[in-house]
């Protein structure tokens, strides 16, 4: 009896060990200080801002267009002969001064073809002055009765026949001097060579294009307009024809992209072509630079290193057109869906404004003022999802002039 008893007090003692450690661990894990958990705080979205104000001038209409002369001049020759001589500069984009010899034919047939018509001229007036002689004795002849009157009509005859052959040697001196001129080919004007299609020795004919030249003091941009934006530009015709505006703001701008920077030359609206053209339905405007050579204006400090304004430079045009009401020029990618722009105000919050788009280009946006703070910070980046009134952060703001 006695070993049973102790047999059965060992089976639950190993059973009550490994209960008590396990009420020992649980206890131990349930009831050990726990670490102090701190909340996430998210920072507000970043967001890229630019000081907008109110614009000056009017508002700029944008397009794009070739640059080409005003005109071309063909070369041509008018005489044939040898060419002698060619101008150094009459070569593709040479500069030439008024008055330059462009080229030279060979000068010798022509001198001598004037001097034998010089001659010519000579016999013919002295034989003018010898058929006088004997009309005038012939009529004192016949008053004193030695002749008939048939002599003198024929002494008549021969005077008449004499000045005749005198006005067509005085004509070939005249076309032969001419001739002689027309060997030697003078600049009109001062410009610059586009093509040159003759060398020393040639022998041209009259009719042979030479060269094709054109004038250095104004090149022009052909602008298409739709008519929306043609009546942004008021009274064009009037106002192409005053000198840009007497002293204000150039009408126009001719823009060009070169090398990543952009060269912009001062122009003014010259004309508006005759017809709408009759596929687009748009309006040519014809915008003129004086001078490209002289008045380049880098956006930077490397003039000298600078091209000029060249044919064939595709360039944007910015023209300056009516100022309807105050606006602010901003860019295009801040207009936001429904019409609306995203400011961040005074406490770094979102607010939401809608606004009225008076004119839109292609990188830039013309927006009333009215119903908008004079100033305020304009958000150009992008949001994720917008609220109104929510916690926004920042850089530094950019400040910088309204897009063109």
């Amino acid at each position: 009896m006695m070993s049973s008893s102790l047999s059965s007090s060992k089976r639950w003692v190993i059973p009550a060990i490994l209960a008590a450690g396990i009420l020992g661990f649980v206890l131990l894990n349930v009831l050990k200080p726990r670490p102090v958990v701190q909340p996430t705080i998210k920072p507000p979205p970043l967001v890229q801002v630019e000081t907008v104000s109110a614009a000056p001038g009017g508002i700029r209409i944008g397009g794009s267009g070739v640059v080409k002369p005003r005109h071309e001049l063909i070369i041509a020759a008018e005489v044939s002969g040898r060419v002698s001589e060619v101008h150094p500069k009459l070569l593709a984009g040479g500069q030439f001064a008024r008055g330059d010899r462009l080229i030279s034919l060979d000068p010798a047939p022509f001198n001598a073809a004037l001097a034998q018509a010089q001659a010519d001229l000579a016999s013919a007036q002295a034989s003018l002055r010898l058929a006088d002689q004997l009309y005038t004795r012939t009529q004192d002849l016949i008053a004193k009765g030695f002749l008939s009157q048939q002599t003198l009509d024929e002494r008549t005859s021969q005077r008449d026949q004499a000045a005749a052959a005198l006005a067509r040697a005085q004509a070939l001196v005249d076309t032969r001097t001419i001739d002689l001129r027309r060997s030697q080919i003078a600049a009109p004007y001062s410009g610059i060579v586009l093509s040159q299609r003759v060398s020393p020795g040639e022998i041209v004919q009259p009719g042979r294009e030479l060269a094709r030249v054109f004038p250095s003091d104004r090149l022009e941009v052909t602008v298409s307009l739709t008519d929306r934006d043609f009546a942004l530009l008021g009274d064009v015709w009037r106002k192409g024809a005053s000198a840009a505006r007497q002293g204000q703001q150039p009408l126009a701008e001719v823009l060009v992209n070169h090398g990543g920077q952009s060269l912009r030359w001062p122009a003014r609206v010259d004309r508006v072509e005759a017809a709408v053209d009759p596929t687009t339905r748009t309006f040519n405007v014809v915008v003129a630079v004086e001078n490209p050579w002289l008045s380049l204006r880098p956006n930077d400090d490397a003039a000298s290193s600078q091209p000029p304004l060249l044919v064939g430079m595709f360039a944007q045009v910015e023209i300056e057109g009516l100022r309807p009401e105050p606006f602010a020029r901003i860019p295009r990618k801040a207009v936001r869906e429904g019409q609306q722009i995203w400011v961040l105000d005074d406490q770094q919050t979102l607010r939401i404004y809608p606004i009225r788009l008076l004119y839109e280009s292609d990188q830039t946006a013309y927006i009333a003022l009215q119903g908008l703070p004079g100033r305020f910070q304009l958000i150009t980046s992008d949001l994720q999802v917008p609220i109104a009134g929510m916690r926004l952060r920042t850089q530094e703001p950019i400040t910088k002039g309204p897009p063109g």
